[in-house]
């Protein structure tokens, strides 16, 4: 696949020469030649995008329609684009997409998409990766990390995710999916590769200034602003399904975003752990909880490296109520024992367990949401 530099049709625009209503399947060789996870795959030069779209309703999701994009004028990526905003998309639905890519984006197809999501908070994106594109690229690294940001979901291809798009995507003629030979020894090998792009989110400077827990902001001085990292696991150990890094993005806090983000996401007996930089305040503990009550079978864990104005009564409402909804809250250990963290990390601690083992003694209002 060759790499699309940005143009006049790399923008969404009122039409899009040459993406007509794609095929709903492909033919099986060209499934199993374009498809097949190598480690490096020479000579296979385009991209083939599966999609289902399902509106999301009261209840369960509405099938709405299903195919294929092929690479045409433009990238795959942006051909869907095109034809969901033309055809499709409505700004008083909510839309959850599904896709199967041989390969994945490049840099300008990832930023397309992640502006796509960004504008249109009604849609959510889930891509199940064939092959990494380019994945020692700096700049294609920074484009899958710019889709993770975007609230859409990124997974490297499984054994079950090529069984499902032999059934759905191909014309098998009847024929049942044979496996090739080392499939999941690459599937290991890829998405060791995504999670190493997307562990890649938080800079090692930026974490030893903004997770320092020490009290007072050390030499040089710097803003010590809120860092959210997460990790969502699926039930009885897994194995993480997706992970980032958020920060405070227009006026909305951090913890805002984490709670959009999961809500379109499934969470029955899921486990998401996150790590603050600052507890959260009152509004933010409040969604949390309202997060954890809307999904009972959900383990909720927060580590936070400060105590954000703990001497304030409001946020210590917000700490008793995440506490109250059986969300596990805990100030973070010390990597190793370094002078001065330990005791502070102490004093921290006895801080948050004096806040919560008085619980019973807060009378709180109903928090509206």
């Amino acid at each position: 696949m060759q790499y699309q530099r940005p143009g006049p049709q790399a923008r969404l625009g009122p039409a899009c020469p040459g993406c007509r209503q794609p095929p709903p399947r492909i033919r099986y060789r060209t499934f199993y030649f374009h498809f097949e996870n190598l480690c490096y795959a020479n000579g296979r030069k385009t991209t083939f995008l599966c999609y289902r779209v399902e509106r999301l309703a009261p209840g369960l999701p509405v099938y709405l329609w299903k195919g294929v994009f092929p690479l045409k004028q433009l990238h795959a990526e942006l051909c869907f684009l095109y034809w969901f905003h033309n055809h499709i998309l409505s700004p008083n639905e909510n839309y959850r997409i599904t896709w199967y890519v041989s390969w994945s984006s490049c840099p300008n197809c990832a930023w397309e998409v992640a502006r796509f999501l960004a504008a249109h908070q009604n849609v959510t994106l889930t891509i199940h990766i064939a092959r990494l594109y380019y994945f020692w690229n700096d700049s294609f690294k920074q484009g899958l990390r710019r889709l993770s940001q975007e609230r859409a979901q990124l997974a490297i291809m499984d054994g079950q995710g090529f069984q499902y798009c032999w059934d759905e995507f191909v014309y098998n003629d009847g024929k049942p999916f044979r496996p090739w030979r080392k499939l999941n020894i690459n599937f290991n090998y890829q998405d060791h590769n995504l999670q190493e792009i997307l562990r890649s989110l938080l800079k090692e400077e930026t974490f030893l200034i903004q997770f320092n827990n020490k009290h007072r902001a050390q030499k040089p001085y710097r803003r010590r602003k809120t860092y959210l990292c997460y990790k969502l696991e699926g039930p009885s150990g897994s194995g993480p399904l997706t992970k980032g890094c958020l920060q405070n993005k227009k006026g909305k806090h951090a913890e805002a975003r984490f709670v959009d983000k999961m809500r379109s996401m499934q969470l029955d007996h899921a486990l998401i752990t996150c790590y603050l930089t600052w507890s959260p305040c009152l509004d933010c503990s409040q969604k949390l909880a309202a997060l954890k009550r809307d999904h009972p079978g959900l383990t909720l864990r927060i580590f936070t490296s400060r105590l954000y104005f703990h001497w304030v009564k409001k946020f210590q409402e917000g700490l008793r109520l995440m506490f109250a909804c059986k969300i596990q809250v805990a100030v973070m250990e010390p990597l190793r024992a370094q002078e001065g963290i330990t005791g502070q990390r102490l004093d921290s601690s006895f801080r948050l367990d004096d806040i919560t083992e008085n619980i019973g003694n807060l009378q709180l209002a109903p928090p509206s949401f």
